[in-house]
């Protein structure tokens, strides 16, 4: 346990000094809140309840989907993860850190967020704290299982940025995260329930505001935590140590059961 202590406190550290990290984790994503924050109220002055989640999601995205995956990559291509098995690292180990480490980073970005947001913004907070805490505990759970499934099965850095963006682009736009799904062409509304914004969105009205969502928010959050656990056990089960061990590369296809979830979603509710 010590030995795990200290390396996730490494980890941490280099989140700070790492100048990519340093972007993704806190850079980014709160550039981003400043300038939307600014100027989304101006545009459409109903987006004030939509900025904390819309805010938070998006920090969780960044953060994991954009950052974490990429890490692993290199750990794995440059043989760190080769290096860590040979000094008695394990396989949890070597996925859990990295995880943990963003996790910690993203919820002092949300903390930033959910303060400075009323004072800056006159943004709505949120009206159940407990509510707020589930939709952000569930959906930094898949998008954390998302992102390490990414970087397990990713063959390369290109790769790694061609997978993050096929989900990061379609959240930002369909997902609930700018506009509401509401005001979206019907088809589009249907593809958006294959993405974890939308039921995190969603579930959000109904458990921190108390509003009518448009799905149960408790399978909403069952959702996202079944994709999560999914994301995550084939993320250890997919698992390689370096770019020439393909003992597993035959498997890489069950990465898409994370979608399962989402898919089953989209055409039974």
């Amino acid at each position: 346990m010590k030995a795990f202590s200290l390396h996730l406190l490494i980890d941490l550290k280099a989140g700070l000094r790492d100048k990519t990290l340093l972007l993704m984790n806190y850079l980014f994503p709160l550039g981003f809140y400043i300038i939307i924050g600014g100027i989304m109220p101006k545009l459409n002055p109903g987006y004030l309840p939509m900025l904390i989640p819309s805010m938070m999601i998006f920090s969780i995205l960044v953060s994991t989907i954009l950052g974490l995956p990429n890490g692993l990559v290199t750990s794995r291509d440059s043989g760190i993860f080769r290096s860590y098995k040979i000094n008695g690292v394990s396989k949890l180990s070597m996925l859990g850190i990295p995880t943990i480490s963003t996790m910690i980073h993203t919820i002092i970005v949300t903390i930033i967020i959910l303060v400075s947001a009323p004072i800056l913004f006159n943004a709505i907070l949120p009206r159940n704290i407990m509510g707020f805490v589930v939709v952000f505990v569930a959906t930094l759970l898949v998008f954390s299982g998302f992102a390490v499934l990414i970087g397990v099965v990713a063959q390369n850095a290109s790769t790694t940025i061609i997978y993050a963006q096929a989900l990061f682009l379609p959240s930002m736009l369909i997902g609930g995260l700018m506009f509401p799904t509401s005001s979206l062409p019907n088809s589009i509304t249907k593809f958006g329930r294959l993405l974890p914004t939308t039921y995190a969105m969603d579930a959000y009205q109904a458990l921190a505001n108390n509003q009518v969502a448009n799905f149960d928010p408790i399978i909403s959050i069952g959702i996202l935590v079944l994709s999560g656990l999914i994301s995550l056990y084939l993320s250890w089960y997919l698992f390689r140590l370096d770019s020439n061990n393909t003992s597993k590369a035959k498997s890489n296809i069950l990465a898409l059961g994370a979608l399962i979830p989402f898919v089953a979603a989209a055409i039974f509710i």
